[in-house]
């Protein structure tokens, strides 16, 4: 039986894969939070201090800075062992593929180290955290009296040492694991050595006995070059006002323990100007982003959906790979819309969080609790729902127009620059 290309099929590692998707977005989401809640803290407290002083902002992001430290910690840790159950889950999926079958090149880059190689580092750079802050307390308590004789000091080194020893059994199961993936995993990439040669051969025999036909203008406009103009200026824009911000910052305070610098007008005046002026453009350029970024998950929701029918049309035809290639290799657009949805879901959660914790009047965290959950079930839901149509229609793509081992943006390879040479 001749090798060929095909899509990896489990349920299971279906939904796997649409948590590890969802725990990116809250990773991108937290971060976002970060940055929102420090540009808006400056500028309030800088250029619209009467507003801001009014409205008793203050104790709220501070509150949402606390909340920002306790969801990173939580993620830092849970979201590896996430992976791991998808990369486990990803290599059953793959040992159940059908005799001659080859998965594609992502999925074969993700399993290039046994699953359970993040697990070993996850617990060890965990056992080392708790150890350091169980050392810290233990020195404070042995040279300060006050601390001494406070039982939380020996509860909290207490605590941290018996993280520490999760960390270590984690730290053990992990290199267990890998010593138990080895031969698994050596045998797959052995049949995959040889597997992936005849399948590129499969494909271009394909490629050479099929109709060629043009590309439809659908798949083409707007171009891949125009789409990456756009996010170019759009990052250096951002870039700019990012560094204007910070310039108004180190007028401000040269360093975090300094006292604040007050300057003679008007710099005292063009601080406050260059502070407000570069959050109005950190704003502007995160409302663009988002819109080009909803634009950009809705075009390419479009074309995968035309480009599964169109291919459902009629028999084999041979177009240029390098329009194809995204849409097999690079995320769908529902993996896109999961991870945008978890983002906006953390930043909502984040901020409900510090609203309970500041015990802000006025306001209520509980709205927005609601929405930031819903928000990150629906992410997962539509990640979830997504994974059998995926890997059914990238088949489908798969057998008529023989793509070959579509590779994603950035994996540059000799094998893919030969079949692109337009794009040399």
């Amino acid at each position: 039986m001749r090798a060929r290309f095909v899509e990896a099929s489990s349920p299971s590692w279906f939904f796997w894969r649409a948590v590890a998707d969802a725990c990116i977005g809250l990773i991108v989401g937290t971060l976002y939070a970060f940055l929102g809640i420090l540009v808006a803290g400056v500028v309030g407290e800088e250029a619209l201090s009467s507003v801001y002083w009014k409205l008793d902002l203050d104790p709220v992001f501070r509150a949402c800075m606390g909340v920002f430290l306790v969801v990173s910690a939580i993620l830092g840790f849970g979201v590896p062992l996430v992976f791991v159950v998808e990369r486990l889950a990803a290599l059953r999926a793959v040992e159940r593929m059908p005799q001659g079958g080859v998965p594609p090149r992502p999925l074969r880059l993700s399993l290039s180290s046994s699953p359970f190689a993040l697990m070993s580092t996850t617990g060890t750079v965990l056992f080392w955290c708790a150890t350091g802050v169980a050392a810290f307390f233990a020195l404070g308590g042995l040279f300060d009296d006050d601390l001494r004789e406070d039982p939380v000091t020996w509860i909290a080194m207490g605590v941290c040492m018996a993280i520490a020893g999760l960390a270590w059994a984690l730290r053990a199961a992990g290199r267990s694991g890998i010593d138990r993936t080895t031969d698994r995993l050596n045998a797959l990439r052995s049949s995959w050595k040889s597997g992936v040669a005849e399948a590129e051969a499969t494909d271009r025999r394909g490629r050479a006995a099929a109709v060629e036909v043009e590309v439809p203008r659908w798949l083409a406009t707007p171009s891949a070059r125009l789409v990456d103009r756009i996010a170019m200026v759009l990052s250096v824009a951002t870039l700019v006002a990012l560094g204007a911000f910070m310039l108004s910052v180190f007028l401000r305070q040269q360093c975090r323990l300094c006292e604040p610098v007050y300057w003679n007008e008007p710099i005292e005046n063009g601080i406050d100007v260059l502070s407000l002026a570069s959050g109005i453009a950190i704003l502007a350029c995160a409302t663009l982003g988002i819109v080009a970024w909803i634009g950009g998950v809705a075009l390419q929701f479009v074309r995968e959906v035309a480009l599964a029918r169109w291919v459902g049309d009629s028999g084999p035809r041979r177009v240029d790979v390098a329009f194809v290639e995204p849409l097999v290799a690079e995320n769908r657009a529902a993996a896109r819309l999961n991870r945008g949805l978890c983002a906006v879901g953390a930043i909502a959660l984040i901020v409900a969080w510090g609203i309970g914790w500041a015990d802000a009047e006025g306001a209520v965290p509980r709205p927005l609790l609601i929405a930031g959950l819903a928000l990150v079930g629906c992410g997962l839901l539509v990640g979830w729902a997504d994974g059998c149509r995926s890997a059914r229609e990238r088949q489908a793509i798969r057998d008529a127009l023989f793509p070959g081992d579509a590779a994603r943006a950035g994996d540059q390879t000799k094998a893919r620059a030969a079949r692109s040479p337009r794009r040399r």
